[in-house]
């Protein structure tokens, strides 16, 4: 079992700081659909981008333990919100992941990688909507 410790303080307004001991502090807010302001990180901006961040570092085990050859690794991924009889609930998470790598005979095994990686994900198993993973792969 492992656990992970943060503390959120509100700052003013809309406005808080996420901290978690020897890490930078993050500035979080409402998102501005919700007259937070902009330029700030919002919690749907935090679940969306810890999903396209588990999947990636989740790749770069099975990527190494499968001995394929990376060049570059990045993804997008767009998190969708709506209004639902439980209130408001992320829908979608949707990953698109671009992998170049260094030899294009290894793309067969770099989308299984892809697969296993979106399939062991803890925060993709642990969400309730549905994780896409879109994977494009090139070679140099």
């Amino acid at each position: 079992m492992w656990t992970y410790e943060v503390d959120v303080n509100w700052k003013e307004g809309k406005i808080g700081e996420m901290l978690s001991e020897g890490k930078p502090t993050v500035e979080v807010a409402t998102p501005p659909e919700f007259g937070g302001p902009n330029g700030i990180w919002t919690p749907e901006d935090l679940i969306t981008s810890s999903v396209a961040t588990c999947i990636m570092t989740s790749a770069l085990f099975f990527f190494n333990r499968s001995k394929i050859g990376l060049e570059g690794y990045k993804s997008k991924a767009v998190g969708t919100l709506e209004k639902t009889s439980k209130g408001l609930v992320m829908t979608e998470i949707k990953v698109t992941a671009l992998i170049k790598l260094v030899d294009a005979s290894q793309a067969d095994a770099a989308v299984k990688a892809m697969e296993q990686a979106e399939k062991t994900c803890p925060l993709s198993n642990s969400l309730t909507c549905p994780v896409t993973l879109n994977v494009e792969i090139t070679n140099s």
